[in-house]
């Protein structure tokens, strides 16, 4: 089953690995890809999801380098040939002017056999851009690529500290989302009041809610918060404490924290009968947490599964 398929299906279990393509100095993406490969025969997964990177000039000084990385397209297409599974390529909208942007996604559909995409926009909505917004992305792509043979899944990125983040999402849904990735989460109020939010609004214009694909990510020093905050991650400050404390590793206390956030959403889903289907996807931020990252997934994978298959509420929705 194709990963549009699955993610349209709330009852069926969705999870992503997000994975930067390498950097230029770590060798061919081709190698990288073995790599990728092997460490991810150790679970299962449904797709790969791979960011663009772009400078975050507005956010100030980066607390880490931005490197040159291959090309996330040409890695798509490699992991798709190479691990079996489909890739997720997001796009930042803004950069490019309109026409050449809906060249660039047809030619991702047609050369680089990539179908899924995930639109994402700039890092402020008062600043002008050359390019289109994410909106603008997803309705002509809805409504001109898709209408002249292509096939794409959209979907866009959430950010449950955003106010309003719920009619954000409904309105992406209106111009062809069919799914959303959050932010990274390490604390549970804003997912769990953006979520019962959103359960609303689709109630209230009788629609059905997209799939929430919820995003974590192990951390192993100072240096990984600092990025993550200045991602625009929200870290409470006793977390953030917790995560510094004694005795275990920086990486085993952040597992932790996913844990018990996650535990903490799927809880509140399952308690108020929630319909909004979620989903898993876990990253490794910086490359050298890869495996910490890997075994985030299997863990949060384990506690996912036997979600889904207690939660009786999806079978309400088609």
């Amino acid at each position: 089953m194709r990963i549009r398929d699955k993610i349209k299906k709330p009852r069926r279990p969705v999870v992503v690995y997000e994975i930067l393509p390498p950097r230029e100095e770590d060798g061919t993406l081709n190698s990288y890809a073995e790599i990728i490969s092997s460490l991810l025969s150790q679970t299962h997964i449904d797709a790969i999801n791979i960011p663009e990177v772009h400078d975050e000039i507005g956010r100030g000084e980066r607390p880490v380098s931005n490197q040159k990385r291959g090309e996330p397209r040409e890695f798509g297409m490699l992991l798709q040939d190479i691990v079996g599974i489909e890739a997720i390529v997001n796009r930042v909208a803004v950069h490019t002017p309109y026409n050449e942007q809906l060249r660039w996604i047809e030619e991702t559909y047609r050369k680089y056999e990539i179908e899924n995409l995930i639109i994402v926009g700039g890092e402020s909505s008062r600043k002008k851009y050359p390019g289109p917004t994410v909106n603008e992305t997803l309705s002509a792509i809805t409504n001109i690529l898709n209408q002249k043979h292509c096939n794409i899944l959209c979907g866009g990125i959430s950010i449950p500290s955003r106010i309003n983040e719920s009619k954000n999402l409904i309105n992406k849904s209106s111009n062809g989302s069919e799914f959303f990735t959050t932010q990274v989460i390490y604390e549970s109020d804003n997912i769990i009041k953006m979520i019962t939010n959103y359960q609303k609004r689709c109630d209230d214009l009788k629609t059905f809610p997209r799939r929430l694909l919820l995003s974590f990510a192990p951390v192993s020093s100072q240096r990984n918060i600092d990025f993550l905050k200045w991602l625009g991650v929200e870290i409470p400050d006793d977390t953030e404490r917790y995560l510094n404390g004694r005795p275990g590793s920086m990486k085993e206390r952040s597992l932790d924290v996913a844990i018990e956030v996650f535990n903490e959403i799927l809880n509140h889903i399952n308690k108020n009968n929630l319909r909004v289907p979620v989903g898993l996807n876990v990253e490794h931020i910086m490359s050298y947490n890869f495996q910490s990252s890997v075994e985030m997934l299997q863990e949060l994978a384990k506690i996912y599964r036997e979600f889904c298959i207690k939660s009786s509420h999806y079978s309400l929705q088609k």
